[in-house]
This record gives C-alpha cells, structure tokens and sequence, in this order.
C-alpha cells in the first residue's frame, strides 16, 4: 500500500531556501594594493578599533603584529597573553615570540572573522597568516582582490 502526501509548492520553496541560507556564508570581496616586488596587502580592523595594512601570506602560520600596530592596540586596553612560543622565520632564523589573543578581527571592511591569536614581532610587517584565512575559507585570490566566502 502507498501513501501520497500533496505539499504545496510554497512549503517545498520556503524549505529549500531555508536549508541553501543556512549553510551559505557571505561572500566577500577585500580589496588588495600590489608593491613594486609583487606582494599583495589588504586593510583589517583589530578589536574594532585599530586600521592597519597586512601582508597577505599564506605560508605564514599566523596572524602577526608588528610592535607599532601592538603598542597601538595595547594604547588604550590589556591583551590576554596566551603562551610564549619559538618561531622559524623566513631566513631561518629562530626567534621567540609572545602570542596573545584578540577578540575581534575584520579584513576589509565587513568580513568579521571573530575571535583570533596573535603573534607579535619587533620588526616589519603586519602578516595576515593562514590561522586567519583559514577562518573564512574557502578564498581566491585575483591581482586585484582576494574573495573570502566564509566571512560572517
């Protein structure tokens, strides 16, 4: 014996579209600057309140300040320092680093990628590493932007 069940097509549509928006995120598409030797920077917003340009790095492991943009952030609040740690840089050497944990970080002006550790360095730029990207995966990357489809 079977049985049939008559569903209007509206209940069918609404739940179809409910289950495609849950599992969809934002798109986004963040701006990149190019430098004369050929490496690509985007803006982020640190705790909402700090601008700075970031080093696009895939090869990076993590999300990196430099000691300006950290004595920036730390002007007006405390940091919670999360571990010290040993870190192999790009010419090999071996440096130890503090790490720290943020609350907020937004890449560009409206893909918030939440709460993220930071690692600080006393010298050069501000890295925007995979721990970060990884966040709001999957991306691609154009000469002109790179589009991040998991921001919230």
């Amino acid at each position: 014996m079977s049985v049939k069940y008559k569903i209007p097509i509206f209940v069918l549509l609404t739940f179809w579209l409910a289950c495609t928006s849950a599992v969809s995120a934002i798109e986004q598409n963040i701006p990149l600057s190019q430098s004369k030797g050929g490496t690509l920077y985007l803006e982020a917003t640190l705790e909402s309140n700090i601008k700075a340009s970031f080093l696009l790095d895939t090869g990076s492991s993590l999300l990196t300040l430099n000691q300006a943009t950290f004595d920036a952030l730390t002007r007006n609040q405390k940091l919670l320092a999360t571990r010290t740690s040993a870190a192999r840089m790009a010419n090999g050497k071996i440096v130890k680093i503090s790490q720290y944990q943020l609350n907020s970080v937004r890449i560009g002006n409206t893909c918030e990628v939440g709460p993220v550790e930071v690692a600080v360095l006393p010298k050069g730029n501000n890295i925007l590493g995979i721990n970060t990207l990884l966040r709001v995966a999957p991306l691609t990357i154009t000469p002109d932007a790179v589009i991040l489809a998991g921001c919230e």
